[in-house]
């Protein structure tokens, strides 16, 4: 008998995972909205840690969960990535997505259960936009190289040759970094289901959203994942080949 996760444990699996990261991280930056419009309390780096901390906590703590279940990807762009260089099923990839979606509307729902639907709308829901001066073209080259980081990293650990078990915090630390340098410009989404969520619900309950940016997050958490992927497996296939040859012993003719 096989003891492998069926179809709908491992959809259910990235619906509860991606749900986890978008309540806790997206609603950490929602919260901050919220306690900041009581205290009148400027935005800093301060902020900024606690909310790259909360996303760090919640990714290795659902990475640690489900990742034997589903895989733990919890994120369109990885899954999309994935299945792009052949390591994860095709057929699999419209169930995860859809998985993934689901689950971050669900997690954008209970923002707005937990802090009230008048405070997280004003607190923006936890919605990631960039500035006007910003740009659609430099917005989206900045959640590209943002996402780029993250498959990047998440290749190389779940490569056979990692050091095994610190996948989840490795993954998760990456997330912290990219927050604190990528934040302060677009939000640092990464995770195009973690940008639809609370933006669809935002929208639904009347709060505040750029149409005009949708695009820019999807074009540059997908394309930025893909050439992370494609990246880190042009140095994994480099590698070996170098080791092989620098140990192959001389062969001389007397």
């Amino acid at each position: 008998m096989s003891d492998s996760p069926t179809t709908p444990q491992k959809l259910l699996a990235e619906l509860l995972g991606t749900a986890f990261l978008v309540y806790v991280g997206a609603g950490s930056a929602a919260a901050t909205g919220v306690i900041a419009a009581g205290t009148k309390v400027p935005f800093s780096m301060a902020q900024l840690g606690v909310i790259s901390f909360a996303f760090m906590l919640v990714i290795v703590g659902t990475v640690y969960a489900i990742g034997h279940i589903s895989g733990g990807h919890i994120n369109p762009a990885v899954t999309l990535a994935l299945a792009a260089t052949g390591r994860f099923p095709w057929r699999e990839v419209p169930g995860y997505v859809a998985a993934q979606v689901a689950g971050a509307v669900t997690g954008a729902l209970a923002i707005f259960v937990t802090l009230g639907a008048d405070a997280a709308k004003a607190a923006g829901g936890g919605v990631t936009t960039y500035a006007a001066e910003t740009g659609f073209l430099r917005g989206t080259l900045i959640e590209a190289i943002g996402t780029f980081m993250l498959v990047f990293v998440i290749f190389g650990v779940i490569d056979r040759r990692a050091v095994p078990g610190w996948a989840p915090m490795a993954i998760g630390s990456i997330v912290f970094a990219i927050i604190i340098i990528v934040g302060p410009a677009t939000g640092a989404a990464i995770n195009p289901a973690r940008y639809v969520g609370p933006f669809l619900v935002t929208a639904l309950f009347g709060g505040t959203v750029a149409w005009d940016q949708f695009p820019a997050y999807l074009i540059g958490d997908f394309a930025g994942g893909l050439l992370g992927a494609l990246a880190y497996l042009a140095l994994a296939v480099t590698r070996p080949r170098a080791e092989v040859e620098s140990n192959t012993p001389v062969r001389t003719t007397p």
